[in-house]
């Protein structure tokens, strides 16, 4: 009974998640005035096509990171097919709470067919990895920059904190991956997975630690969405400059990792914007319009990579 109960208590806690965001959005609306915004975001709407071509860009940056990661493998896949995939990820990361492993798992899924599902699996916790350091890096001048712009010391100590979190975390699931440990358990109670676990390991421990190339690139993804969220900034009225922009993305990359458990994190990213506002040097209604609009930007391709998912035809043979 408590088996089949497991499942519903995850899609329970999922919706509970999702109604509690939406709810926190309409509060953030109505306490900063919902005509303003409306007011805000229609302004705006003829910047959307720049910042839905920008994180097209990211997303574009994060499937060249994969290629790097695979290798001459990535030709199997095509440059086309690669990216569609992450088109798709991107879309489920967009949806569901800790977005960033559900999306590397759709990605698995749709690659182990012809990669094989040990260097599918790799090519995801390599990612996750990469992804983790990336955003650690991309955080420190982010950080710079909001101490620049603000005396307000509260937002960059917040993504300092942020950035050490995500940099031990990142070098903590590439140690994992490779242990020893974990190996002798998969051995000891998963003896059928052994071979697959191995191949996977042995994938896993051909990229360095810190992986400088794909992790470069998804650092190039963080710069294009710098930008969009520069577009989106000046938008809404802020005097955006490079500093200013950085400030804001380092005010993206707290909200994301607050609002982690959130999907899409509907609400708790315009919470944070909201609260960020003075530190950014503008008005709350600013701030939430900003996030407002990376939310309809977010969704566009997330409807682009459900279509993506549902199209997809995998191999009929799947390699182990």
């Amino acid at each position: 009974m408590l088996e089949q109960l497991l499942p519903w208590r995850g899609v329970i806690l999922r919706v509970s998640l999702a109604v509690l965001g939406v709810v926190l959005l309409v509060s953030i609306v109505r306490h900063v005035g919902p005509d303003v915004i409306a007011e805000l975001v229609t302004a705006a709407l003829p910047w959307m096509p720049l910042a839905l071509v920008l994180e097209g860009a990211r997303i574009g940056c994060d499937a060249v990171a994969s290629a790097v990661v695979l290798g001459p493998k990535w030709r199997a896949l095509g440059a086309w097919r690669l990216f569609l995939a992450h088109v798709a990820g991107h879309g489920v990361m967009n949806v569901m709470p800790g977005g960033r492993s559900a999306s590397e798992i759709v990605k698995a899924g749709l690659f182990y067919g012809t990669i094989g599902a040990s260097e599918a699996a790799a090519l995801g916790t390599t990612n996750q990895a990469n992804v983790l350091l990336a955003s650690a890096l991309f955080s420190l001048p982010c950080a710079a920059a909001a101490y620049v712009v603000s005396p307000d010391r509260t937002l960059t100590i917040a993504i300092l904190i942020h950035a050490a979190v995500l940099f031990g975390s990142g070098i903590g699931v590439r140690v994992i991956v490779e242990s020893a440990v974990i190996e002798r358990f998969v051995r000891r109670r998963l003896p059928r997975h052994v071979e697959t676990f191995e191949r996977f390991q042995a994938s896993s421990r051909g990229v360095s630690r810190l992986s400088p190339g794909p992790v470069t690139w998804m650092m190039v993804g963080r710069g294009a969405q710098t930008l969009q969220y520069a577009v989106l900034a000046h938008a809404v009225g802020l005097t955006v400059g490079p500093l200013v922009a950085l400030a804001v993305q380092g005010t993206n990359l707290v909200a994301a990792a607050v609002g982690v458990l959130v999907p899409g994190q509907v609400g708790s990213s315009e919470g944070v914007f909201m609260l960020a506002a003075s530190a950014l040097g503008t008005t709350p209604a600013r701030a939430t319009s900003v996030a407002l609009l990376a939310h309809a930007s977010g969704l566009t391709w997330t409807a682009l990579g459900f279509v993506v998912l549902f199209f997809w035809r995998a191999p009929p043979s799947p390699r182990p």
